[in-house]
């Protein structure tokens, strides 16, 4: 319990110090390259994109968060296919290696969002030939386990093109977790998307990248087959509702438009993110997850049970893992990824001894 509470009063600092950094760059759709927000492979998509202490062999987790990246994730290959909104794909790609004998592991990754070929017009609206668009990110992390404690980074330069129209730049993460010597509890927290970005045009606002201050746990109840994740999120902005001003009124006693107040309560809630894995084999799992920011912002006032929701299975066959992960947004309408993951060595280590706890 030392050790925990150690860790605890750590991440309090960091994400305090972090506060005189955060206040430059937002969220809420004024960023730009928000693909860097999209999850990065089946395992995030099935639990909740926001997770950053979650278990795995998937060496595109040090995406998530790169002190993720340990022993476990070495010498591992994956690929992430997720078909995305109106027709996009979302692809990532991300290896992982240990150089020498020392502590640490190294691992690159490739995002790339394909938006597809578009048709260009003139003016007056003659088809005058067809362009391209795409928003794209090459990463290079490295995460140092010392006993309990791995910290990690990654660097990332990012950007999007469309026609002749370019976004770039350099990001940062940076991040620690926590990992229990003797019981199956991790604690993490992971700054994400520190750094700049430049334009070849004039835009509406100043250029800024998505950032977000995260902290969550992930820990198992013993002898149960269960392992839940808990994570809050965009902790650089308190305030996350956006209140359409056509939709969320009431009156005040002169006949007059209000905005509707939003609690405390509520405001905190949409930092939260929640994630559940049914260890129902070694080789074999199912996993629930649920966001209360996405469900707030994308249910529908008369229907929309699902939105908010995800789920997704696991499944390990020798050498290669096999994940699948949906989001649910609206009705009929949401976003799946399938994820495939392949030791170049010996195999991945079985999971029995976690599963008996």
């Amino acid at each position: 319990m030392r050790q925990i509470g150690l860790c605890a009063l750590f991440l309090a600092g960091i994400i305090f110090g972090c506060q005189q950094t955060a206040h430059s760059q937002s969220i809420g759709g004024r960023s730009k390259l928000d693909f860097l927000q999209l999850p990065a492979q089946a395992k995030s998509s099935a639990l909740g994109v926001h997770h950053l202490t979650i278990s795995g062999n998937d060496p595109a987790l040090f995406i998530q968060n790169p002190a993720l990246l340990d022993s476990s994730k070495a010498n591992n290959v994956s690929v992430n296919l997720m078909p995305y909104l109106a027709d996009t794909r979302f692809v990532n790609a991300a290896y992982a290696r240990r150089v020498g004998k020392s502590a640490g592991v190294w691992a690159v990754g490739l995002q790339y969002l394909n938006y597809g070929t578009m048709v260009e017009t003139d003016d007056i609206g003659n088809v005058i030939g067809e362009f391209r668009a795409a928003d794209y990110g090459l990463s290079a992390g490295y995460g140092h386990t010392l006993g309990a404690f791995t910290l990690g980074g990654t660097l990332k330069l990012v950007g999007a093109s469309v026609q002749s129209y370019n976004v770039f730049g350099l990001a940062l993460d940076w991040g620690g977790v926590f990992k229990h010597p003797t019981q199956d509890l991790t604690i993490g927290f992971v700054v994400k998307n520190l750094g700049f970005v430049k334009q070849n045009y004039s835009g509406l606002c100043d250029p800024i990248l998505p950032l977000d201050v995260r902290l969550g746990l992930t820990f198992k109840p013993e002898y149960m087959p269960i392992r839940v994740s808990l994570t809050a999120h965009h902790l650089n902005k308190f305030d996350m509702v956006y209140n359409d001003p056509g939709l969320f009124f009431t009156y005040d006693d002169n006949g007059n438009k209000v905005p509707k107040k939003v609690g405390i309560a509520e405001k905190l809630s949409r930092h939260l993110s929640l994630g559940a894995e049914a260890l129902l084999h070694p080789n074999f799992r199912i996993m629930l997850g649920y966001d209360h920011l996405r469900r707030q912002e994308l249910r529908l006032s008369n229907r929309g049970a699902l939105a908010g929701f995800s789920f997704g299975a696991w499944l390990r066959i020798k050498r290669f893992e096999v994940g699948y992960g949906r989001a649910q947004y609206v009705p009929g309408f949401g976003s799946s990824s399938l994820s495939i993951v392949m030791n170049l060595r010996n195999g991945f280590v079985k999971e029995a001894a976690n599963m008996k706890r």
